[in-house]
């Protein structure tokens, strides 16, 4: 089912994907069309909701001309986006969770920007805490002439805000030339795929400190609170790509900022995988043989190395700040890490 919208130019598509979120889809839309002009659309596309989603969204096209509605069988969130997509009609394109709202006031600061004619375009998020509490995460002013500038940038601090598509608008032509759809059946990381895959083929890239969106913790369940079949796994599939990514577009680093920023993500991951296993008991077997073997190598000693370190039970060395401090110094001398561009069992970027 499809409602159209207006006709004529469009500048910027903003889709939504939606799954039974009736209770604060409303707040959602209202966000986005309170601010819409008349040459941007947006796509809900519902992801074979049940709980009344679908139903609440087709009565919004009679009011809204720029509002299309897409209804869908249930295949998971990537693709909802992916639907978006071929639907979308803007020379930009841009993606809001539905339980995430618009910032006031953020289109009218941020389409003037599309006359910059740049690629990329990057904004700050405010994510409001289950407790009230509110982080604002923010990119600096900025424009990079090409992707090679922007990955230069961004091995050296390692903090740009890449991983989440809502809070970027895509030109939309280079999306389709270079045939980039979210990959489906992935359990997390698939923004942070489709953004290292759009690097690659874009130019300019603009960075702005104005807050795009207000990104709404509305419980506590998180990918951190549910089990996660062969987390490392992924987790080191991502790190993979993203070393890739930017290594291969970087021009002007050096190879100790390339070696630094390499060995830094990767000693994250390995950090967040550890820290994972306190409340998920089940994951630790699964995980650890990985772990072990890439930091410390097929080493028959290592039972020993533990013990003469001072962690007296090597089953569980992972979970005591001695075994923190024992992998961490290993990781700093078989990966040569200096820990000067991250922080132990900290994410770079958001």
């Amino acid at each position: 089912m499809m409602r159209d919208a207006g006709t004529g130019d469009v500048r910027l598509s903003v889709i939504i994907p939606t799954y039974n979120c009736k209770a604060y889809l409303k707040e959602c839309l209202n966000s986005v069309s309170s601010q819409l002009p008349e040459d941007c659309e947006v796509i809900a596309v519902d992801d074979g909701s049940d709980d009344g989603t679908a139903e609440l969204l087709s009565s919004y096209p009679g009011t809204r001309k720029n509002l299309r509605v897409l209804l869908r069988a249930h295949r998971g969130a990537s693709g909802a986006r992916n639907a978006g997509l071929a639907a979308a009609r803007g020379s930009f394109v841009t993606f809001l969770d539905c339980d995430d709202r618009l910032q006031q006031g953020f289109l009218e600061k941020s389409l003037p920007m599309l006359e910059l004619e740049a690629d990329l375009y990057i904004f700050g998020i405010e994510r409001i805490l289950l407790s009230g509490g509110r982080e604002v995460w923010t990119v600096r002013d900025n424009t990079y002439p090409d992707a090679a500038a922007f990955a230069d940038t961004y091995i050296r601090i390692r903090q740009l805000l890449i991983y989440s598509n809502c809070n970027k608008f895509y030109r939309r032509s280079i999306i389709e030339r270079l045939g980039l759809r979210f990959e489906e059946g992935v359990s997390f990381g698939e923004d942070r795929l489709f953004n290292y895959s759009f690097l690659k083929g874009c130019g300019q890239i603009v960075t702005s400190e104005h807050l795009m969106l207000e990104y709404v913790q509305r419980s506590a369940e998180s990918m951190s609170t549910r089990h996660i079949p062969a987390y490392f796994e992924q987790a080191l599939a991502l790190h993979r790509a993203k070393t890739q990514c930017f290594l291969s577009l970087s021009r002007g680093t050096t190879a100790e900022e390339r070696r630094i920023f390499a060995a830094g993500d990767l000693a994250a991951e390995i950090g967040l995988t550890l820290n994972r296993f306190r409340d998920h008991p089940g994951e630790e077997a699964e995980n650890m043989p990985a772990v072990n073997t890439l930091v410390f190598g097929l080493l028959p000693e290592l039972e020993t190395q533990l013990r003469e370190a001072g962690i007296s039970d090597p089953e569980s060395w992972h979970l005591t700040q001695e075994g923190r401090s024992f992998v961490l110094g290993r990781i700093r001398s078989c990966r040569q890490y200096s820990g000067e561009a991250g922080a132990w069992g900290e994410r770079s970027d958001v």
